[in-house]
């Protein structure tokens, strides 16, 4: 059985969060036997995350990024480009198409978070807005691990500055014998990061070990549908 050190990843950094200059610092970590692609595919599309993430079990993509096509930069955006049609002057035809659900370097968009999830009457949402700054998928071909790293996005409507409150999420992928490491942590700062770690620091270092629970029973072939409606 693999052992993990650090399970709760307390001296990890995030990229513009030193670990000692996190006011709220979380995280989990679990092993999953299934190889890192396929725990890569569940965490970074979006349409699985009602089967399984008891936490988040809804996310809306605001925007995405023109997709990059190289592995090492970003997660595959699998959504085809439409062909273009025919138009006539006379007839405006529409261009909108679906967003990928696919998290890439650049996505942004809004975890729907459940506070509450003992409960499964319907509750109201706290909406996180983030944007993908760092993502790299896992190529255990060359023996690379993966990682994905979203941050608060302080653009969105009604976000904090950044002086307010910073908060910055890591995803790390690798692979092991039998299976695959999967970690993740938040660092937080700035002035309602106290509040934050005040009113709910221990709620979330619970939440964050159901997140890695959860990711490991959906993708070792578990049955877990997230708790009731969001």
């Amino acid at each position: 059985m693999t052992t993990i050190s650090d399970p709760s990843n307390t001296i990890r950094d995030t990229p513009n969060i030193p670990v000692d200059k996190a006011i709220l610092h979380i995280g989990s970590s679990a092993f999953i036997n299934a190889p890192s692609q396929e725990v890569w595919a569940a965490l970074t599309d979006t349409s699985t995350w009602p089967s399984w993430n008891t936490f988040v079990p809804r996310v809306t993509i605001r925007s995405q990024p023109t997709p990059d096509p190289s592995p090492s930069t970003s997660a595959p955006d699998p959504t085809p480009t439409p062909a273009p049609e025919s138009t006539s002057t006379s007839t405006p035809q529409s261009t909108s198409t679906e967003l990928s659900p696919i998290l890439q370097k650049g996505t942004k968009f809004t975890l729907h978070v459940r506070m509450d999830s003992t409960s499964t009457k319907p509750q109201p949402a706290t909406d996180v807005h983030a944007i993908v700054i760092e993502c790299g998928a896992p190529n255990t071909e060359i023996g690379k691990g993966g990682y994905i790293v979203w941050v608060a996005d302080s653009e969105a409507p009604g976000a904090f500055s950044p002086s307010l409150l910073k908060a910055e999420r890591v995803h790390e992928f690798t692979a092991v014998e039998g299976g695959t490491v999967v970690r993740n942590w938040e660092a937080q700062s700035g002035w309602l990061a106290y509040a934050v770690r005040w009113m709910y620091g221990v709620k979330l270092q619970g939440f964050f070990e159901m997140w890695v629970a959860d990711l490991k029973k959906f993708v070792e072939g578990g049955s877990n549908t997230a708790a009731g409606p969001a």
